[in-house]
């Protein structure tokens, strides 16, 4: 909140710069608005058997502007900020006050009456404490996550409900199915025409032209046209007021006080305890329509405000509007950029249109009496109308239909049914809509076989045939995004349609990407295994997470369990899978047959010329570090001993002489696999001759190890002296990063 005591500094200071009259000049237009906005309010709030009391109404309404105005001018992050009773609880509102009055019935309006002013208050109350407490747990942002066609559906039903209540204040009957025909009848037809052109040729006119100065100027030429009108027709004022024209003339010893404390002993609790659902709705209404306008003005004064303060401020002003009876309010967007647009960004706007408002309170009553019924209503009009079409018409042309059936279905509820049944429609259906456009988002980001994909591990010559030959049979698939029932009905078709092909011997399902599941996605998991384990195909899961896997043995049971195996990453169960291969292939060619004797010749035939390229290669080596034996060192490693550890700076290219060393990953998780077995003739850590470089892996004697190191600074000497040796060894260095480039991109093809 801001510093009490800064605040006359900041006022007094702006009283003694340009901004002064700015800011009065400004104020006084948002107050003769203001004036306009809260009578036109309690007017909608009073109707129908309510409307005698409808100026002690406009009392409460232009009470808790007063109030609301001074307190956020006084405590706002922004300066022109203007708070004010709005008309989106009010249309809520009139649901409820016209049930009260309607459960008290005719003989009993100062029941009524004051049973609407106690409904108004712990609404307004109810609104102030839910601010307070949405601000205090920082859940504005949670708020702010409501689907976006619920918004515009909310805010197109509210502009339908201001629509038929301006109609109800202009002819003083409830608007139903039933009473529409009679709207065109002779006399009905004097008392909402005037107001409807006003509401049609502003709303035209303002869609046109964007002027501050249109609508309060449009109100006065209305105002003026209507009374010059009423001689013409052959009325005055007493006739006018009793053809129910105008509100019947009153002094303003009966706007303000509208009501004592002595009189709220006449409340009819059971009347209002029966629209608490209806202004339960209210609080959370106010709340989104802050929440909008606050981000409205944030985007267009360019600046970010502390939503949590606003939040707090707000709570203040409801709190002490509801003592007085106002209906619930927060900021107006286009009111407080009037200010800021206008080079009147200070507090001296809201402070003015308090102390006009607070005058109009005390000693105006007859200048309210002289509104006509029609202008009052035809201005709520003309706030339907502007509801309407930003939600309606505007939305359709940048709004998915399947969304703008939502924008519809909200709009068409809250017309027959209510606000609640709207919102909570609205939800249902967007929630629907969303789970059937992410169902129609596939779960499995890519597919793959172990003929085409392979572990980081390398494998000898004759493996890496038999796992091209047989490596089909092993399925990948890795998933990606969020897993429910949805989504994972894509990987459950692809793995079933894996099933039908009798070559199929394993299933490999890969979560690194998966950001999270529901419990329908683990059942679907349960009946995959189930399936898997009546065809003897192994189930592998890579990665699943820990709740993942606790869920599936809770549901499957434990002897579900050992249908399936769980491996800590994609990269060890495919590991597992190579082995298994590899195994099962052997088993295959050892067996005393003429289809193994055939597959073992072809597999000689096959990797034949491929040894042979290798022992080639491995003499090429031995022959060259014989050549260039001045400038290696030699080094023997016992077994189990680390020649170089992961991270650790490579010393030089290191050739292995004798002996095996084995290649090791070790992950973040702190998982450690073997990825080859490095021979005579290998060699590893060759960027360290060129430069400073750290391991990306760990190597460690397997049995007694001689090496020869190769120094950057024996390298150097090398290309001076020996060039042509020099030259071998580059070219052994690039034919092996390219083996290594190629294993890699093995080991992570996909098919998308």
């Amino acid at each position: 909140m801001a510093k009490i005591s800064l605040l006359p500094r900041d006022i007094l200071t702006d009283l003694g710069s340009p901004k002064a009259l700015a800011g009065i000049s400004i104020g006084l237009v948002i107050s003769l608005m203001a004036i306009v906005i809260q009578i036109s309010l309690a007017a909608m709030i009073f109707s129908g058997p309510l409307e005698s009391h409808a100026q002690r109404g406009m009392g409460l309404t232009l009470a808790g502007g007063a109030v609301l105005l001074a307190v956020t001018a006084l405590f706002s992050g922004f300066r022109s900020n203007v708070n004010l009773p709005q008309d989106a609880p009010v249309a809520i509102f009139t649901g409820a006050a016209a049930g009260i009055a309607a459960t008290l019935g005719m003989g009993h309006t100062e029941e009524a009456f004051i049973t609407v002013v106690a409904a108004l208050m712990l609404s307004t109350l109810a609104t102030a404490a839910f601010f307070f407490l949405v601000a205090k747990k920082k859940l504005a942002d949670y708020i702010r996550f409501t689907p976006y066609p619920v918004v515009a559906g909310f805010l197109a039903g509210t502009g339908w409900l201001l629509t038929k209540g301006s109609l109800e204040v202009m002819t003083g009957i409830s608007l139903s199915w039933d009473a529409l025909p009679s709207l065109l009848s002779r006399e009905l037809l004097p008392f909402w025409a005037p107001g409807v052109v006003y509401a049609g040729l502003l709303f035209f006119g303002l869609r046109r032209w964007s002027h501050f100065l249109i609508l309060p100027g449009s109100m006065v030429v209305a105002l003026v046209l209507y009374h010059a009108a009423l001689p013409l027709l052959g009325l005055d004022m007493a006739q006018a007021r009793e053809l129910r024209l105008f509100f019947s003339s009153f002094s303003s010893a009966n706007i303000w006080p509208p009501f004592t404390p002595l009189d709220l002993q006449h409340v009819q609790w059971a009347a209002l305890v029966r629209e608490i659902p209806t202004l339960a709705v209210i609080p959370f209404i106010a709340l989104l329509g802050l929440l909008l306008n606050t981000g409205g003005i944030e985007l267009a004064a360019r600046r970010d405000l502390d939503l949590n303060r606003e939040l707090l401020v707000n709570s203040g002003g409801n709190a002490l509007a509801a003592l007085t009876g106002s209906h619930a309010g927060y900021s107006a967007l286009s009111l407080s950029m009037l200010g800021f647009k206008t080079g009147a960004d200070t507090r001296i706007v809201g402070l003015t249109a308090a102390l006009v408002l607070a005058g109009t309170l005390l000693f105006g009553g007859q200048v309210l009496s002289i509104f006509p019924k029609a202008l009052l209503g035809g201005f709520l009009l003309l706030i339907g109308l502007f509801f309407i079409s930003d939600w309606i018409v505007d939305t359709r042309k940048r709004m998915p239909r399947p969304d703008y059936i939502v924008v519809l279905t909200v709009f068409a509820t809250i017309g027959v049914f209510g606000y609640l049944q709207g919102v909570l429609l609205g939800l249902l259906a967007t929630v629907a809509l969303f789970t059937a456009k992410i169902s129609r988002i596939p779960a499995i980001e890519a597919v793959s076989n172990i003929s085409r994909t392979r572990s980081r591990k390398s494998r000898p010559i004759p493996h890496q045939h038999l796992l091209t030959v047989h490596g089909r049979g092993a399925r990948l698939f890795k998933l990606n995004g969020f897993l429910f029932f949805g989504s994972v009905n894509s990987l459950t078709t692809s793995v079933m349609e894996a099933l039908h092909d009798d070559s199929t011997r394993y299933i490999l399902v890969d979560f690194q990407n998966v950001s999270g599941f529901d419990v329908s996605a683990v059942n679907n998991f349960v009946r995959l295994a189930q399936r898997m384990s009546s065809r003897n195909v192994a189930f592998l899961l890579a990665g699943p997470p820990d709740l993942f896997t606790d869920l599936l043995r809770q549901i499957g049971g434990e002897d579900q369990a050992r249908s399936y195996n769980v491996f800590p990453s994609g990269n060890t169960a495919l590991e597992w899978c190579e082995d298994d291969i590899i195994r099962s292939a052997h088993a295959a060619l050892a067996e005393q047959s003429e289809q193994a004797q055939h597959d073992r010749d072809e597999l000689f035939d096959t990797v034949a010329d491929e040894l042979l390229s290798e022992l080639n290669r491995q003499e090429t080596i031995e022959s060259l570090l014989s050549a260039i034996e001045p400038y290696l060192e030699s080094q023997t490693f016992p077994p189990g001993q680390t020649l170089l550890g992961q991270g650790d700076l490579g010393p030089g290219i290191i050739f292995v002489r004798q002996g095996a060393v084995l290649e090791r990953f070790t992950d973040t998780s702190g998982g450690s696999s073997t990825l080859r077995t490095l021979g005579p003739g290998s060699f590893f850590s060759e960027p360290a001759a060129y430069g400073t470089w750290r391991s990306s892996h760990g190597y460690q004697a397997e049995s007694t190890v001689q090496i020869a190191l190769l120094t950057p600074k024996a390298f150097l000497e090398l290309e001076n002296i020996t060039p042509e040796a020099a030259r071998k060894i580059h070219r052994l260095v690039v034919a092996a990063l390219i083996a290594n480039l190629a294993t890699d991109l093995r080991s992570t093809e996909w098919t998308p």
